[in-house]
């Protein structure tokens, strides 16, 4: 039997966490017997279907700009709706429906749904109305704000099953008045073959430029949230102790420009790249001697568990981290990882400075935190989770 996903963005033009969650579980399903199938929305940057490791990614044509945020909203519900129902008329075989965050994506695919007598999963990776948050004028963002909280809201009343990715955003939903049997957490997971622990590839800090020394690692996307103003912070006190350390930041998003304009003017020896594809990501973790998470407590740090954190676990990395709710689900403090409280530079520095120092130590927080992935978040047992969610929803 088949299932449609039905997601924002995807692999391969979109390398995200939200992008590589959703090609996880598409494969798993594959080897648990399902017959997965991903269609993106018009906001997604390609419009034709392909193949990506063996999964079918349809697309729904792009979307025309123009007009309110409402109305092109409206569109984009409309005509995801539509190509949806185009794909399972096509198909005949799909038999449920598992939309995933933003709620207009559940939206479609609750319209779509009630026409075709289909089930409907939907499943929360963050709360995205957060992003609106302080876009705009004051009247504008929070009538914005509020509007998305209430849709989607509706939309998890409205599906047959809720999934939520922490136990952060199960609560919320059941505080918002979804039946706690309704909402399952199935939480991010992580290929443990593909990230597992090795040596760095002889030469590969010179190859890439960075020249000889420590290296601390951020990979991921630069956001605000993300604390990487904290992170350049922090720096310079770390290379009062370690002069020999290197900071080497990975990724794109809307800070990426600030952080690049202002690192050289912190020190020479950080290094602010562009992302990489996903596959290379391993040899990155593989030359860091500390990978760093410093986040920033936010209403959405706090809920949600990010997936990046499982990756260096998973390949033995000493790593040090903020210690907001969403962190503290995936890392303890002293035994899988070094925290700090959120938002002190100080305490950040102190942290790496500790575990730059003490190789034992970083050996020892890689191999428990290895060991605490594959006992809990290996993407196989993680996304198995699946099966009895569909069951529950109306899956035959």
């Amino acid at each position: 039997m088949a299932v449609l996903h039905i997601v924002q963005y995807s692999l391969p033009q979109i390398v995200s966490g939200y992008t590589i969650r959703t090609q996880t579980i598409v494969r798993h399903q594959m080897a648990l017997g399902l017959e997965p199938r991903v269609l993106t929305s018009p906001r997604h940057p390609s419009a034709h279907d392909e193949e990506v490791e063996g999964v079918v990614y349809h697309r729904c044509p792009p979307e025309r700009h123009g007009g309110s945020v409402w109305l092109r909203d409206a569109a984009r519900v409309r005509a995801l709706a539509a190509k949806i129902e185009q794909i399972v008329g096509s198909a005949k075989d799909i038999r449920l429906l598992h939309a995933h965050s933003p709620q207009l994506c559940g939206m479609a695919a609750l319209r779509a749904g009630r026409r075709l007598g289909l089930p409907v999963v939907y499943e929360v990776r963050g709360l995205w109305n957060e992003a609106i948050r302080g876009r705009g004028p004051l009247l504008a963002w929070w009538l914005r704000y509020h509007l998305a909280e209430s849709a989607e809201t509706r939309v998890c009343r409205a599906a047959a099953a809720l999934v939520a990715v922490s136990e952060g955003l199960k609560d919320v939903f059941i505080a918002r008045g979804v039946a706690p049997d309704r909402v399952h957490v199935v939480g991010n997971g992580v290929d443990t073959e593909r990230f597992a622990p090795r040596q760095p590839v002889p030469n590969w800090a010179a190859s890439q430029g960075l020249g000889e020394g420590q290296l601390v690692l951020y990979l991921g996307a630069l956001r605000n949230y993300e604390g990487l103003h904290l992170l350049l912070d922090a720096f310079p006190r770390v290379l009062d102790a370690r002069a020999d350390t290197r900071l080497v930041i990975v990724g794109d998003g809307e800070e990426g420009a600030r952080i690049a304009k202002r690192a050289p003017v912190v020190s020479d020896r950080i290094h602010v790249l562009p992302a990489v594809p996903h596959a290379e990501t391993g040899d990155w973790y593989a030359a860091a001697d500390v990978v760093v998470y410093p986040r920033l407590s936010t209403r959405a740090t706090e809920l949600v568990a990010p997936l990046k954190p499982l990756e260096a676990m998973a390949m033995a990395k000493a790593i040090v981290a903020s210690d907001v709710r969403g962190l503290r689900e995936l890392l303890a403090d002293g035994e899988t990882a070094r925290l700090f409280p959120a938002g002190s530079a100080a305490s950040l520095a102190q942290a790496c400075c500790e575990l730059l120092a003490d190789k034992a130590k970083r050996d020892h927080l890689g191999r428990a935190a290895r060991e605490a992935v594959l006992a809990r978040h290996d993407s196989r047992q993680v996304m198995a989770k699946y099966l009895e969610v569909y069951r529950k929803a109306g899956y035959r």
